[in-house]
């Protein structure tokens, strides 16, 4: 399963020009004596959570301060860091820990939002972290700021190819504030995550492709072209009038914004 995903993450970016994959398993901070993580089933995994960083550090600082003494999630620190995949501000998935690692991302057995939830959300669960601090419920510190496109289509990318593999529905991707931590990850990946839920992905499309967002430019009236996955001058002319007529930044370039106007485009249709 970890091959599957790494090698569809891998081959998604290729084709989008999007920033390759990083396996930063053996690069990121280790702690040899800190609380070892327990194993889990992998083929078992019930889902995705999003979360922040709550800061403006690095997937390496988060690692560091995880596996340090001062760590706030064990005395001495843990073995790892405590995620499973982590988005830098560029747009680059990171695999930061084997799949059957249960880190503890969703915080502790039995502290979860949900008073009469069962079971154990980290084993349970993969974790994906967004390096930032967003806005959000109870987020004061002056110098938060939002999440940017490149980050967002990221882990839409990873969170569709995992979708595939296990065999998740749209209910299965979660954000950190519905197991009580609720400032994580902030108002417009909360947002993000609550229209995948509502089912406002259009299954039509692959938008990991070149040929899936020409195919609905197509079908929206915008593009005469080839669907041939070929983003040239047609392709994105047709997406610039197509933002125009949206209301977005007419800049031809296929963010997160202009993918969900697309989407709700083309449910509409």
């Amino acid at each position: 399963m970890e091959t599957r995903i790494v090698d569809g993450v891998t081959k998604a970016s290729k084709g989008l020009g999007m920033v390759e994959l990083f396996d930063g398993r053996q690069s990121l901070k280790k702690n040899t004596r800190g609380k070892k993580w327990k194993t889990r089933d992998v083929e078992g995994l019930k889902g995705m959570v999003w979360h922040q960083e709550l800061g403006w550090g690095s997937v390496e600082g988060v690692a560091e301060y995880h596996t340090g003494r001062d760590s706030h999630l064990q005395a001495g620190g843990v073995e790892s860091i405590a995620y499973t995949f982590a988005i830098r501000r560029n747009g680059q998935i990171v695999l930061c820990n084997d799949f059957e690692r249960a880190v503890w991302s969703q915080g502790f057995k039995g502290r979860s939002g949900d008073e009469n939830r069962s079971g154990d959300e980290n084993t349970e669960f993969m974790s994906v972290m967004f390096e930032g601090l967003f806005n959000g419920p109870g987020v004061t510190d002056p110098t938060a700021g939002e999440p940017n496109d490149e980050q967002m289509l990221a882990g839409l990318m990873l969170w569709r190819i995992c979708r595939e593999a296990w065999g998740w529905n749209e209910a299965d991707l979660h954000g950190h504030y519905h197991f009580g931590k609720p400032a994580c990850p902030g108002d417009t990946i909360g947002t993000l995550i609550e229209s995948v839920r509502a089912n406002l992905e259009e299954p039509e499309y692959d938008f990991n492709t070149v040929e899936g967002r020409q195919q609905a430019l197509k079908d929206e009236g915008y593009y005469a072209g080839a669907v041939d996955g070929v983003w040239g001058p047609w392709s994105r002319g047709a997406l610039i009038r197509f933002q125009e007529e949206h209301d977005l930044l007419a800049d031809g370039i296929w963010g997160a914004r202009t993918e969900a106007a697309m989407v709700v485009a083309a449910r509409r249709g």
